[in-house]
């Protein structure tokens, strides 16, 4: 009988808040990953065939253990908001990650033809990390902190830097 490997790829926020950020850190780059082209539109909702609940709050895209992107959905579900980052059409407004692909790894123009060719290499190279929160009150603060502590990320902030990475996650 072959046996399957539990794939986690899903971090519960209550897991990380008491964690400095950089343990918080270290935990989301040993947290497994699900695949792009390995990831179905179920496993947006379920993990491990238990209902992710309630399915909002921080994402992180990498490529290998380089993070790529750090988003966030707090009004809608990780369901909704990721497959909107995969929209081709240059007018979408919410396929951040695809135009950044474009524009910085890439080195092209954001135009329907090279959004089509970022988002062949997001597939084929990047895999995704889920934070579900249970409580909404925390996402907003927690994306921007992690997006200010990810200096290799696409989407870091330019200016907003946090220096001092024992700060616990719950009190930043």
């Amino acid at each position: 009988m072959q046996e399957f490997k539990v794939m986690k790829y899903v971090i519960e926020y209550n897991e990380i808040k008491c964690l400095s950020i950089r343990e918080a850190k270290k935990h989301i780059l040993n947290c497994d990953g699900i695949r792009l082209d390995e990831m179905k539109v179920k496993d947006l909702t379920y993990h491990n065939d238990e209902f992710i609940y309630p399915g909002s709050g921080v994402y992180i895209f990498r490529n290998g253990k380089q993070i790529v992107y750090v988003g966030k959905c707090s009004s809608m579900s990780f369901t909704e908001r990721i497959a909107k980052h995969f929209d081709l059409r240059k007018v979408a407004w919410m396929n951040r990650l695809l135009k950044l692909i474009c524009e910085r790894i890439q080195g092209n123009k954001v135009t329907d033809d090279n959004l089509k060719i970022a988002s062949k290499y997001a597939f084929e190279n990047l895999s995704l990390v889920l934070i579900n929160f249970k409580e909404r009150d925390r996402i907003d603060r927690t994306e921007r902190m992690f997006r200010a502590t990810y200096k290799e990320a696409l989407n870091t902030f330019k200016k907003l830097k946090i220096r001092d990475e024992s700060v616990v996650v719950e009190l930043y």
